[in-house]
């Protein structure tokens, strides 16, 4: 029998035909579009599936049974084969946290948007250099576009960073996978802000047919508006050539053309990390102009000596760029935001061509920091929020001095200070005002005044005279909506794809886990868009599932199925395996066999403080946890954030028989975070039941309908594995014939040695051991002839016989 063969993974995704139901329509594709390497494929139907039975977000997962952690980023076609690039959660990465580590970006490779292989990271991300740049402690990187430049031949990749000034970095690769290599920092017409700083952010690269190249990208500065700029030859840098969209608080833009007009999608508002709509402008061509359906009110007016500010971002006074130390004061009072139900009120200083100090003080609800809160968004160095001495109620009026002064910011409300910052290189500029534009935050300032250190008034103003001391924010277009949720996330992409019945628009977008630490756990949506007779984008159905054509590659040769599965179809994320809470799935053996090992899909979230036990137990009369076969603890630094597989793996095989039971079970000590489970309740598996224990598994009780996903390898019984040697010998004159028999398998072997002088067995040979017998021809001479060797396994399993030959031999003369 040959050894079993060692899976460190799952391999099970070829049964992927449920979920994809291929079907072939093997018409010739269409030429290769500009900036993609030549396209020969066929065309299949396939089915995109984004939610169960219920219509909650499913996992999608690779061929190894993984599932695809692979976020922000978009899928790319080149030549036959589709790329999902990403940026990837799984090592623990949480934006905005001190001590998070950065993951990197990775990309996955499919031949129909069905079945993907993890391609692995794009360059690597651990070293220190890019761990300092994108760890926790800073304001990330994401965001991995790639494009194809049919005229240097390169794969070109831009990534969204926070620490420098103008936001991207750039790198190159001659294949599409990587690695990439880091090449110069961009340089694009919009002014560059202080490095660090949240200056700007989401963006994509456009390849129009032409093979002209452009970055769209989101601009902080300006409050969430979108910046189209025209690319170099080597898509690499800007050109100057740029635009601007005249909108405010979106992000996440994507470029595409049809039919002549181009189209620009984008977050609506922006929220990042959790649920928002998908809203798109037009133009003529990507440097605009750019329409939409209508522009904002104004969101500053003034009644009655107040200055009513809803939304609208950033609004500055008209004087002040050389303003350096001064204090700040306002009388303001928060209002309820139109979306949210939080109270904030934002105050600006120190504004200038290079970013803004913004004090946004409030009762948002930031964890650890309710009730009230300050959140300083600080040039260079991202945003921080600290809790406040006293409540932020809504609807109540306080005084806010903000008094700046060399590198220290002091803040003082109702005449308390209440927080110093140290903010070097702090500058000179104007002040203001800001509220939100996507969460239509609201404030009533009934004062304001700017006093210089010396005592010298630079501003004052009480409203009744109109806002000619101020720059408000500018009016800007609004777009059209098509939906409301982007079906549970936030849009990333849309990839055209020309067919032979027409160019299918793929939208894309995150489902992301509403800003919850763990966004490895984030799923995706996918779906052709639908164009009315205007060429309007109709609105987002956000289906169950959709069938679309499309061209595809050749199917690669996948990993080999387990033996066991529950399946991969319609499975959703949860958390709650710590303490004495533990969870088990059962699985029947399909076929006679060896048992090797199973496997649990899991992952960690919020710390978890000991290892995951995996059990591998018998089945009980009733299908619940009996007694331990094999075990395995797995700490969890072993165990990544995204759902992945944890294995058992026995020490020996274990023999079984077809209809065995055995149940998986994973348990864990852990009093602090939870590891957490895939599981299906719309995906029947008669094979075994799942069942929950609040008592560290001493008790069971079985949750009907559930599934867990889980795998087992069983390798099949296979015949018994001998070496074996016949020679013939010379005794006193004596000819004999000489068998031995040794056992190469992994079991015990029963050994039957037959010649033509008779028979000899051993019951039980162990692996490694020898069956040996001397046979006595009782002749002085022996002719030339054979021997059979038959090794059976035990009870029955399989049997295997061996002839071999021995030569003549006189031994006359001796």
């Amino acid at each position: 029998m040959s050894s079993t063969t060692a899976r460190a993974r799952a391999r099970a995704i070829l049964a992927l035909l449920a979920v994809s139901a291929l079907t072939a329509v093997v018409v010739p594709g269409p030429a290769g579009a500009a900036g993609n390497p030549s396209v020969t494929s066929d065309e299949q139907t396939v089915t995109l599936l984004n939610q169960d039975a219920d219509g909650e977000p499913t996992i999608r997962f690779d061929v190894d049974g993984e599932a695809i952690d692979a976020h922000d980023g978009q899928i790319q076609r080149f030549g036959d084969t589709y790329y999902l690039y990403g940026t990837t959660y799984g090592c623990g990465y949480e934006w905005n946290t001190p001590g998070a580590p950065f993951c990197g970006f990775v990309a996955y490779s499919s031949p129909d948007l069905v079945h993907w292989t993890a391609l692995g990271e794009l360059f690597d991300a651990s070293t220190p250099t890019w761990q300092e740049r994108c760890d926790g402690a800073t304001y990330g990187c994401y965001r991995p576009h790639v494009v194809y430049n049919e005229s240097t031949g390169r794969y070109v990749l831009w990534i969204n960073t926070y620490d420098n000034g103008s936001g991207y970095r750039v790198l190159t690769a001659t294949d599409p996978a990587g690695p990439f290599t880091e090449v110069a920092e961009p340089d694009l017409a919009a002014p560059e802000g202080a490095p660090g700083g949240v200056n700007y952010g989401d963006h994509q690269v456009f390849v129009d047919h032409d093979g002209q190249a452009y970055l769209a990208f989101t601009d902080w500065i300006r409050g969430g508006d979108l910046i189209v700029e025209r690319l170099d030859d080597t898509y690499t840098t800007g050109t100057g050539d740029w635009t601007r969209v005249n909108i405010r608080s979106t992000e996440a833009p994507t470029i595409f053309e049809r039919g002549g007009t181009y189209y620009l999608t984008y977050s609506d508002p922006n929220r990042g990390y959790t649920t928002t709509g998908t809203g798109y402008v037009t133009a003529p061509s990507p440097l605009g102009p750019w329409s939409g359906t209508g522009s904002t009110p104004d969101a500053w007016s003034v009644s009655d000596g107040v200055l009513h500010v809803e939304g609208g971002d950033v609004g500055l006074s008209r004087d002040g760029q050389d303003w350096t130390d001064y204090t700040f004061s306002a009388t303001a009072t928060p209002l309820e935001a139109g979306a949210g139900g939080y109270g904030q009120m934002g105050f600006v200083v120190r504004a200038s061509d290079a970013g803004s100090y913004q004090w946004l003080i409030g009762n948002y609800p930031h964890s650890g920091a309710t009730g009230g809160n300050l959140t300083k968004l600080i040039p260079g160095h991202g945003a921080t929020t600290v809790p406040l001495p006293l409540p932020i109620v809504t609807g109540q009026a306080y005084d806010v001095d903000i008094t700046v002064d060399g590198d220290t910011i002091e803040t003082r409300i109702d005449g308390e200070l209440v927080d110093t910052t140290t903010a070097t290189a702090s500058g000179s500029g104007r002040v203001g005002f800001r509220e939100s534009g996507s969460d239509r935050e609201r404030v009533a300032v009934d004062a304001a005044r700017v006093v210089a250190a010396d005592g010298t008034v630079l501003l004052a103003d009480d409203f009744d005279d109109g806002l000619e001391q101020w720059d408000r924010p500018a009016s800007s277009i609004t777009g059209t909506n098509i939906t409301r949720t982007s079906c549970g996330g936030q849009p990333t992409d849309v990839l055209p794809l020309e067919t032979s019945q027409g160019t299918v628009y793929l939208y894309q977008s995150d489902v992301w886990m509403d800003a919850k630490p763990n966004e490895a756990l984030a799923k995706h949506y996918w779906q052709p868009l639908a164009f009315g007779a205007d060429g309007q984008i109709l609105p987002i159905g956000c289906e169950r599932s959709y069938d679309v054509t499309i061209p595809v590659g050749e199917q690669a040769q996948g990993p080999e199925p387990a033996a066991v599965s529950t399946g991969h179809v319609g499975y959703r994320t949860h958390w709650d395996v710590r303490g004495g809470l533990a969870r088990s799935q059962g699985f029947t053996v399909p076929d006679d066999g060896l048992l090797t090992a199973a496997r649990f899909t899991t992952f960690q979230s919020d710390h978890p403080d000991a290892p995951l036990v995996l059990e591998l137990r018998e089945a009980g009369d009733d299908g619940v946890a009996g007694d331990v076969v094999a075990t395995s603890e797995i700490p969890p630094d072993e165990i990544s954030w995204a759902a992945s597989w944890a294995e058992v793996r026995l020490d020996e095989p274990r023999e079984v028989r077809a209809g065995d039971r055995f149940v998986l079970v994973a348990r864990t000590s852990s009093t602090a975070g939870s590891y957490g489970i895939a599981y299906s309740d719309t995906t029947p598996y008669p094979g075994g039941v799942a069942s929950i224990s609040h008592d560290s598994g001493a008790t069971w009780s079985v949750e009907a309908g559930r599934v867990l996903h889980v795998e087992a390898d069983v390798q099949a019984a296979a015949d018994p594995q001998l070496v074996v040697t016949a020679q013939s010998r010379c005794l006193a004159g004596a000819a004999y014939v000489a068998v031995r028999a040794t056992n190469d398998d992994e079991v015990p072997v029963a050994i039957r040695l037959s010649t033509p002088f008779g028979d000899s067995v051993s019951a039980s040979v162990a692996p490694g051991r020898s069956a040996y017998q001397s046979f006595a021809v009782r002749a002085p001479s022996v002719g030339a002839g054979s021997v059979t060797v038959t090794g059976s396994l035990p009870d029955g399993e399989g049997s295997q016989a061996y002839p071999v030959t021995y030569d003549a031999l006189s031994c006359t003369g001796e």
